[in-house]
C-alpha cells in the first residue's frame, strides 16, 4: 500500500495483557499500515479505498492484538445509532490466528472494546455469528461475558453489484 493510503485518525493507546503463555499489545488500528499488517487475519484482499473509508470514519475501529511486530488478533465494531435505543456497538467481526487461540486473546480483546463502548457513549454490543462448529469458541466466549443469545432471529444477507 503507499504512502498515500496512510490516515491518522486518531490517537490509541497501547494496553499490554498479561494472556496464557505471555501478552498481547492492544490498540486501535489507525493507519493504512497497521491495516495492511492485519490483513491475513481478514476473510478476502484489502480493498485500498475501502481501508481509507473505513478508517476515516469515527464510527468505525479496528482492534488489533499485536504479538511483537505481528497482529494475532482482532475485532472490527461499528457505532450504530437508532433513534430509539441510543448508540451501539455491531461486532461485526473477530479473529484471532489460530496457534494463538485458547490464551484469552478475544476476551482481552473485549475488554478493550467495552471500555471503548464507555468511552463513546455506546450502551450496548450486539453481534451475529454463525451456530455452526467453527463459531463454538466465538459463541462460548460471548456466552460467558454474560451475552444473551437470540435463537428467534434470523439473518439475510445479499451482494450488490456495483458497475
Amino acid at each position: 500500500m503507499t504512502e498515500s493510503l496512510q490516515e491518522t485518525v486518531t490517537e490509541t493507546v497501547t494496553e499490554t495483557v498479561e494472556v496464557e503463555q505471555g501478552s498481547v499489545d492492544i490498540r486501535l488500528a489507525v493507519t493504512a499500515e497497521d491495516v495492511v499488517a492485519a490483513a491475513h487475519l481478514f476473510e478476502h484482499e484489502l480493498q485500498p479505498t475501502a481501508v481509507r473509508r473505513f478508517l476515516g470514519d469515527s464510527s468505525h475501529h479496528l482492534m488489533l492484538a499485536w504479538d511483537g511486530d505481528r497482529p494475532v488478533g482482532m475485532v472490527v465494531v461499528i457505532e450504530m445509532t437508532y433513534p430509539d435505543r441510543g448508540t451501539e456497538m455491531f461486532l461485526y467481526d473477530m479473529r484471532v490466528d489460530d496457534d494463538y487461540r485458547g490464551r484469552g486473546i478475544g476476551h482481552a480483546m473485549l475488554d478493550r472494546l467495552e471500555s471503548l463502548a464507555t468511552d463513546t457513549m455506546c450502551g450496548a454490543v450486539w453481534v451475529v455469528t454463525g451456530t455452526g462448529d467453527k463459531n463454538a469458541g466465538a459463541r462460548a466466549t460471548f456466552s460467558s461475558r454474560g451475552a444473551d443469545e437470540d435463537r428467534e432471529r434470523v439473518r439475510y444477507s445479499w451482494r450488490i453489484e456495483n458497475t
